[in-house]
């Protein structure tokens, strides 16, 4: 078995038909139909269904896609690790995050690394739920995953704090601010918004004491995280959000109230259980850094 037979397997996965990974990869369509074969008589079984337009995986295939990904990703990391012995940090780095932690503290963080090392290549995909960072991470399709909640029962997963973010609600431009400047967690209760994280809300209003929390209704709920802030702006409702995200907004007018007693949310990095490439292990030091773990860090 080569690396090349499981890069070309994993590409006609992610392209969808042998005609598309070939033009992917710049080789021909009969050499790249040729390795696939070569890697099924090798495994003993057929991994792809042939049909008239397009592959679809085998049990076979799907279950060796998985063990796939990740002998490709420890191959690239032992190809690191012997290029750090002499002191070189180089390659590709792929990473996954939540919205509100991609700005805050990944894109900082980011610009260190790329400031120091900026013969490492990064590629960094949104995530919409923890359970996709978790799955990212434990499938080794990224190294790294940032994310707001880990899962105690993890036992293949390593996870750090990375931050600890200042929450704020922000309101729609022409907003008056509640009296006293501030607004309390059950008055969310009363109010209009709109929310990527239902969860978080809930899990707020229960700290808070609210026996109704799991009852909370959104006016608007979307999937898209990211997308609350833009609803903001239009006059959709008001959200939760992080400070550094809620800034954004402050320019469009967007009215930002801290809560009383202030609310916060933490971030983590996940890392397999594995040894790190070099790349990942210099940009996991510089997440973990204790003066990234203050309120509002960016």
């Amino acid at each position: 078995m080569e690396r090349r037979q499981i890069e070309y397997f994993l590409a006609v996965i992610d392209q969808g038909s042998i005609t598309a990974a070939a033009a992917a990869l710049h080789v021909s369509q009969p050499s790249l139909s040729h390795a696939i074969k070569l890697l099924e008589s090798d495994l003993g079984a057929e991994l792809f269904h042939r049909m008239p337009r397009g592959v679809r995986l085998t049990p076979a295939g799907e279950a060796f896609a998985g063990q796939a990904r990740l002998i490709v990703r420890e191959m690239e990391t032992g190809r690191a690790v012997v290029k750090a012995v002499s002191g070189l940090v180089a390659g590709r780095l792929d990473l996954v995050a939540l919205p509100g932690v991609l700005l805050d503290p990944l894109a900082a963080v980011i610009g260190q690394f790329r400031s120091r090392h900026p013969q490492v290549r990064i590629r960094v995909t949104s995530a919409e739920r923890p359970e996709e960072v978790r799955e990212a991470v434990r499938s080794g399709a990224v190294e790294l995953g940032l994310t707001d909640r880990l899962d105690p029962t993890e036992r293949d997963l390593a996870g750090e704090l990375v931050t600890e973010q200042d929450m704020v609600l922000a309101l729609p431009p022409g907003s008056l601010p509640p009296p006293g400047g501030v607004v309390r967690v059950p008055d969310l209760l009363d109010l209009e918004v709109v929310t990527g994280v239902r969860d978080m809300v809930v899990d707020m209003l229960a700290g808070a004491g609210v026996d109704s929390a799991t009852a909370f209704t959104p006016a608007v709920e979307t999937e898209l995280r990211g997308s609350s802030l833009y609803l903001v702006l239009a006059g959709a409702g008001a959200a939760v959000l992080p400070r550094t995200l809620a800034e954004l907004g402050r320019a469009g007018g967007v009215v930002i109230v801290p809560f009383d007693p202030p609310q916060s949310r933490h971030s983590y990095v996940l890392r397999r259980a594995a040894p790190l490439s070099p790349a990942a292990q210099a940009l996991h030091s510089l997440l973990c850094r204790g003066d990234n773990r203050s309120a509002g860090a960016v």
